[in-house]
């Protein structure tokens, strides 16, 4: 038989063989979905501390080394980048990147067996992810005896694997091991390993990380399973799901935890329904004194098609405080013992492929047509209930966000649309018609609240910033404040204003333009000099406000169309210092006579690009020496200092 050697797309980054590090167990998320689209009923899996990896089997179809799918055979697409047996929209798997994550460890072992094979055949590589090229020949050997070959790759028979061994034994490879795949991992690139894969680190198992991952995360967690009869689901909508692509609710999976192996249930673990002990504390959500102490409950869910594709969503509504109650596995702020997977990670808007649950995605609610329910978008909002999007959506290579083709679909109008027809209906369901409504009241007064301590802060503020008090009898004994940053609004209406009280034979008249309007359009203001009483819209300049011009900054608004620059504060700049704009144009300060103490001319506009000159100048003019100059028997007092004491000026 001639050998054979692993396919590798260079289009996929051979860097990918480590993207586990992002979360330890994801390697076995990847492996669980192949096991359901290996078609198994069985998997188990025996996590191995000391040797950091872990034994996993599957009753699937296993390994075939002769039969071709897509024109390769799926023992080959094990070991191949970019190459997969599966077809898109058939199995969440047809990337064929899950099996790599178990190449970046010390040593990969591989026991496969198929339908009509007398024996297994298996594989053993020393540092896959350093020697699995494109000349490693991955031929499987045939293996009469695979148990002894399992026990053979552990020297030390330590007190957690020889139980294991005990169990995977002769007879256990005669009786259920007849088809499937076994995969040892040893050695994996694991910062804490037992952290994540040690099933009893806690005295309560249910503290698992594995375990828990297993359900929130994984295939065997398909949130389309919804249990019913234990969650409260309507049942019609469990039959519907069930019509579902790769919808499977058979598949029993254990985790090895204290010697023996422990079930998993299926299906995400969607919080069972009330029962007689709860309801005394069950209220709906107008009835709670605090809406974030509610323990409020509702189940909704169904299906729609779009462009061919069939897809799910499934709405399950815990108020915050039951679901910190229920879910006492799950970490969050106080708590000491948890498995280590956040609660607050599993609340909100969720999109799912295939059934798992691939990426938080609130945005969403930024469609136009889901304004009505934005405020599930909240922090507030999302802490009450999770909402699962499930489809055919196309991910990236690690399976944790969607591609640009996933996005356009969520975005689709008529795709949203399904989305508003979905709550509006949930709207006639009063739990979930009050907790909208509570939560936009709410919503409401925390803008309100907000709005109004930043109008006491500002009140307050006012005695402790610098003022002045300008010589013209309109104005006597008026404080005004002077501009901070931020305030550009503020620089202009100053302008304005005292553009209209400059005397007529002030020798600083001519600087004074006389702003006819505000624009919020990216011009801040149309004006003309001071004498000029035509309308025509050759005599109107351009004005910009700033609170401070800094000559190193690129200027946002177009040289060669503006006439003046009004700040409060203006660093100094230097002479023939250069001034760019975002438009490819660019001048040089010049100090003027006219100027002088006052502000600089920018001359000598040019195109960056083409060498183009513009003739025309800008004035770039301090509004607060400005004020001086023209009105010079003017008060000016700084910030009163603030008694640390009393908090008194």
């Amino acid at each position: 038989m001639a050998s054979l050697h692993p396919h590798i797309s260079y289009t996929h980054s051979l860097s990918e063989l480590s993207v586990n590090k992002k979360d330890p167990c994801e390697v076995i998320r990847e492996l669980i979905s192949n096991s359901y689209d290996a078609r198994a009923n069985r998997i188990e899996i025996y996590p191995l501390l000391k040797e950091k990896g872990f034994i996993y089997f599957d009753n699937g179809i296993g390994l075939s080394e002769t039969q071709e799918i897509n024109g390769i055979t799926p023992y080959e697409a094990f070991f191949s980048i970019g190459m997969s047996t599966k077809i898109q929209g058939e199995a969440i798997g047809y990337k064929c990147q899950g099996s790599k994550l178990c190449f970046a460890s010390t040593k990969f072992t591989l026991i496969t067996r198929c339908k009509g094979e007398e024996n297994w055949r298996s594989i053993s590589i020393d540092n896959p992810k350093k020697n699995l090229k494109v000349e490693f020949d991955i031929s499987s050997q045939k293996n009469e005896q695979p148990w002894e070959s399992l026990a053979a790759l552990f020297k030390i028979k330590n007190s957690q694997i020889q139980p294991i061994l005990d169990k995977l034994n002769q007879e256990y490879f005669r009786d259920k091991f007849n088809t499937g795949a076994m995969i040892i991992v040893e050695g994996l690139e694991v910062n804490n390993f037992p952290d994540y894969y040690d099933s009893k680190k806690h005295k309560d198992e249910e503290l698992s990380y594995l375990r828990n991952y297993i359900r929130f995360y994984t295939r065997h967690g398909d949130m389309r399973i919804l249990r019913p009869n234990d969650t409260g689901f309507p049942n019609d909508k469990q039959e519907l799901f069930k019509s579902c692509t790769g919808y499977n609710d058979q598949c029993k999976l254990y985790l090895w935890t204290e010697n023996k192996l422990k079930k998993i249930e299926v299906g995400y673990p969607y919080l069972e329904k009330p029962d007689d002990s709860d309801k005394l504390t069950i209220k709906s959500p107008a009835n709670v004194a605090k809406l974030i102490d509610g323990r409020f409950y509702e189940r909704l869910a169904t299906n729609f098609e779009f462009e061919g594709m069939t897809y799910c969503l499934v709405l399950a509504i815990d108020g915050n405080r039951r679901a910190m109650d229920k879910y006492s596995q799950l970490s969050r702020k106080g708590k000491k013992q948890s498995c280590g997977i956040k609660l607050t990670d599993q609340r909100g808007t969720f999109i799912c492929v295939e059934g798992v649950k691939i990426c938080s995605f609130n945005e969403i609610f930024e469609q136009s047509q889901l304004d009505d329910y934005a405020v599930l978008a909240t922090p507030a909002g999302q802490c009450h209930y999770t909402f699962m999007i499930n489809g055919t959506f196309d991910v990236v290579t690690n399976r944790n966000s969607l591609t640009d083709a996933s996005l356009n679909v969520l975005r689709n109008p008529s795709f949203v649309d399904e989305i508003k027809y979905f709550f509006d209906k949930a709207m006639n369901k009063e739990v979930f018609k009050e907790l909208i409504e509570r939560l936009n009241k709410e919503n409401q007064e925390v803008k309100l609240d907000t709005y109004t301590k930043k109008l006491n802060n500002l009140k307050k503020g006012i005695k402790h910033r610098p003022r002045f008090m300008v010589d013209i009898e309109s104005f006597k004994d008026r404080w005004i404040v002077e501009p901070k940053m931020g305030e550009e609004h503020w620089v202009g209406a100053l302008y304005t204003m005292f553009a209209h009280l400059v005397p007529n034979d002030s020798p600083y008249a001519d600087i004074w333009l006389r702003p006819r309007t505000f624009s919020s359009m990216g011009i801040d203001s149309i004006a003309v000099d001071n004498a000029e009483k035509s309308l025509d819209e050759n005599v109107h300049k351009a004005l910009e406000y700033k609170y401070a011009f800094y000559p190193s900054d690129e200027f946002n608004h177009p040289l060669i169309l503006t006439s003046q620059i009004i700040c409060w504060e203006m660093p100094a700049g230097e002479n023939n210092e250069q001034i760019e704009d975002s438009y490819e144009y660019s001048g040089s300060i010049v100090f003027t006579e006219q100027l002088d103490g006052i502000g600089y001319e920018i001359q000598n506009i040019e195109n960056d690009t083409n060498g183009d000159v513009h003739g025309g100048k800008i004035k770039v003019i301090s509004l607060k020496k400005l004020l001086q100059k023209t009105f010079p028997n003017s008060t000016w007092k700084s910030a009163p200092a603030v008694s640390k004491k009393k908090g008194t000026t």
